[in-house]
């Protein structure tokens, strides 16, 4: 998470670099080849993190051409959806991920790219735990899971049409606690792949000058309610409902970043469940109550924001997961006022669950 910081930060500051090429062909298809192991962070997970496995992902992509603000921020991004799959073991069996990306460009001249990329959606696995007969597998207790992967991607032209690509990625299967066991899947790797570009080449709109006053931007207060369900340690099968509330002041400070700083109130089902189980009575739900302070950042792309929250326990009954917490996810607007959001809230390395809500700003 501190790492995914960092590069959200980076993306703010990634300058419009001038396009020598003033036409391009505006779609992609293209496939990888991808080598790399799943990381063992915990010591449960030795059976299932001794092998190297290889991957391949296929991938169909838009550039974007500058035509609105938000595409001559970010360097003229492209956006598209892909599939990976890969084997990784008996225990485990075969991962599948259906996801859409973006991908931000960092180096961008006539012959060399070097490409950001990051992608979130729906993964497969086809062997998930089983108390009987697959109790080895301790990494993923479901067959739908939670699909992100991050990407650097170096490419070069061969020809007007066709590219060849070099990358490092990370991919990452979770259910967020929605059933137990839930370690996840972590897998670096490294890759090779091709590219084909088609279609009617367009014009691009490059170094378009932007206007943007920061004071026309004011600080704005905006509520946010939300649920997410998840398993508890302490039980087996049993599914807990969690509701979530916060109000949040942020203020846009350049095109790219919003800065907020956000109180959070959380109750958790599942919380009680823990606590009971530890030796601690719990007269009332108000005790398992979870209140919390962080700030902010969100990276947006027009309506669609990628939001980070650091945040600290003013109130909590439950010390297992420490005294601070990560939420990670997408907030998309409709207006200038109605919001969606889905939002993982992790401590450290550990999913707690996805939050699924609205928001509205005053």
């Amino acid at each position: 998470m501190k790492q995914l910081s960092l590069l959200l930060l980076f993306f703010q500051f990634v300058p419009l670099v001038a396009q020598e090429e003033v036409t391009i062909h505006p779609y992609t298809v293209g496939v990888r080849s991808q080598y790399g192991f799943i990381l063992n962070h915990s010591e449960t997970m030795e059976f299932v993190t001794r092998q190297h496995i290889s991957a391949f992902e296929v991938y169909w992509e838009k550039n974007t051409l500058g035509k609105n603000n938000w595409e001559q921020e970010y360097n003229l991004p492209k956006w598209g959806i892909a599939f990976y799959a890969a084997h990784f073991n008996q225990y485990i069996g075969n991962g599948y991920g259906l996801h859409p990306y973006i991908s931000i460009p960092i180096i961008n001249n006539r012959v060399y790219h070097l490409d950001f990329r990051m992608g979130a959606g729906l993964g497969y696995i086809s062997n998930p735990f089983d108390g009987i007969d697959n109790f080895k597998n301790v990494a993923i207790g479901t067959p739908i899971n939670a699909f992100l992967t991050l990407l650097l991607d170096s490419y070069f032209k061969l020809n007007d049409r066709t590219n060849l690509h070099t990358n490092i990625a990370f991919t990452h299967f979770s259910n967020a606690s929605f059933a137990k066991p839930n370690l996840g899947i972590n897998i670096p790797t490294i890759g090779i792949g091709l590219d084909y570009n088609f279609g009617e080449k367009a014009a691009l709109e490059v170094n378009r000058e932007i206007d943007f006053i920061r004071k026309e931007h004011p600080i704005k207060l905006s509520i946010r309610s939300g649920f997410g369900i998840s398993e508890s340690s302490a039980t087996i099968d049993k599914k807990y409902i969690s509701g979530i509330f916060s109000v949040a002041a942020e203020k846009q400070f350049t095109p790219k970043s919003k800065l907020g700083l956000e109180t959070n109130v959380f109750q958790s089902g599942a919380l009680i469940d823990e606590l009971e189980a530890l030796g601690e009575k719990v007269n009332s739900d108000l005790e398992a109550m979870q209140v919390g302070i962080g700030a902010s950042h969100t990276l947006t792309f027009d309506r669609l924001g990628l939001y980070l929250q650091l945040g600290l326990y003013l109130k909590s009954k439950y010390k297992e997961e420490g005294n601070s917490y990560r939420r990670l996810g997408l907030i998309y607007s409709f207006d200038n006022k109605l919001s969606t959001h889905i939002i993982l809230k992790t401590h450290a390395f550990k999913a707690e669950y996805v939050e699924f809500g609205i928001g509205y700003t005053l």
